[in-house]
């Protein structure tokens, strides 16, 4: 059994915790409360003679990936939600931008008329060596 002491005030919690979930199929980890800003971390083997050395410092740097997972996760947080929102609910209104061009109208704003599917479709027909015209044995557009 191996034991790595870790300072809470460089490694939160949530990376611990993220860390120690990785290795859990190879190995017992134990997590005890050292003092107010340190976690002691013990690692157990679950298979005989195996070099708990490595695995000390494979723990290590898979810490430092998991807190700059979640840095990086805080970090884009804002633009994974407005990611979302916008797939789940449309344009969001909230990000008003000026736009005097109209470049970022959606197309049924900038086509009030015409189906996008119907649009690309056209789009796609015209060109006589397109694979999907040629999947449909079509000759393009006959205009």
């Amino acid at each position: 059994m191996k034991i790595i002491k870790i300072d809470t005030n460089i490694y939160s919690l949530r990376a611990i915790f993220s860390t120690a979930y990785i290795f859990l199929d190879n190995y017992y980890i134990f997590l005890e409360d050292f003092d107010d800003d340190k976690i002691q971390i013990k690692i157990k083997s679950k298979k005989e003679g195996e070099d708990l050395e490595k695995i000390v410092d494979e723990f290590k740097n898979e810490l430092i990936n998991a807190s700059l997972r979640l840095k990086i996760s805080e970090e884009n947080k804002k633009i994974r939600e407005t990611i979302v929102t916008s797939a789940l609910f449309g344009r969001v209104e909230a990000f008003k931008i000026d736009d005097p061009k109209g470049i970022c109208k959606t197309w049924e704003e900038s086509h009030p008329n015409q189906n996008v599917h119907e649009a690309v479709n056209n789009e796609i027909l015209k060109e006589k060596d397109s694979s999907y015209c040629k999947m449909l044995k079509c000759d393009g557009d006959k205009d």
